[in-house]
């Protein structure tokens, strides 16, 4: 009796160590990441003209790896400009500085390709007004909590090249320009490019 007991503790510690062994065991992920990002900036008033002028960001990836499927939060700064327009008005020279930070579900099924979506949430916004050789402050142009969704590829292990979508889930209303107009919205959108090395 007392022999079959052990043998049964010794089977099913036995099969509870196979099934921890294929489990995937979780690992932790890290890198830089760089690249460009194509804002479009767009308001409903028809008379406002809106030029979007290209933008960067930079910053650090990291990620729970878990197999199939990974939490890969960030931490960007972002660089974007604009210039508006208004009508009947001069030309304002806008430059917009963020730390974004996206929180992503990436999918991995089909290595060494992933698919990205999540929340982005910014956590310092401001805007500066270029006027001549001055940089005065203006306010906040971005959502607070936006999304982006996309694609990437890792090769030779390490490097990463990644191509997203942001959009917002709202337009920012009444937004007042440096010269004292208002626009009753400002939408923001963006493209972003980036290049990364995963350690």
């Amino acid at each position: 009796m007392m022999l079959r007991r052990i043998v049964l503790t010794l089977l099913f510690a036995a099969i509870a160590a196979g099934a921890a062994a294929q489990r995937p065991r979780a690992r932790v992920e890290w890198g830089v990441v760089g690249g460009i990002n194509i804002p479009d900036y767009t308001t409903n008033m028809s008379e406002t003209d809106v030029k979007n002028k290209l933008g960067w960001q930079a910053g650090i990836t990291t990620a729970v790896n878990l197999g199939a499927f990974a939490i890969e939060p960030q931490i960007l700064y972002v660089r974007q400009g604009l210039r508006i327009r208004p009508e009947g008005g001069s030309e304002i020279n806008l430059k917009s500085n963020s730390i974004d930070v996206p929180v992503l579900a990436s999918l991995r099924l089909l290595n060494p390709v992933r698919i990205y979506a999540g929340p982005v949430f910014t956590v310092m916004n401001d805007c500066k007004q270029k006027s001549g050789g001055d940089l005065l402050d203006f306010g906040r142009v971005r959502p607070s909590v936006s999304y982006t969704v996309g694609a990437g590829i890792v090769l030779m292990r390490h490097l990463l090249i990644d191509l997203r979508y942001n959009g917002q889930f709202r337009s920012k209303h009444d937004v007042v320009l440096p010269d004292g107009r208002q626009l009753d919205k400002l939408r923001t959108y963006n493209v972003a490019l980036s290049f990364g090395y995963l350690f």
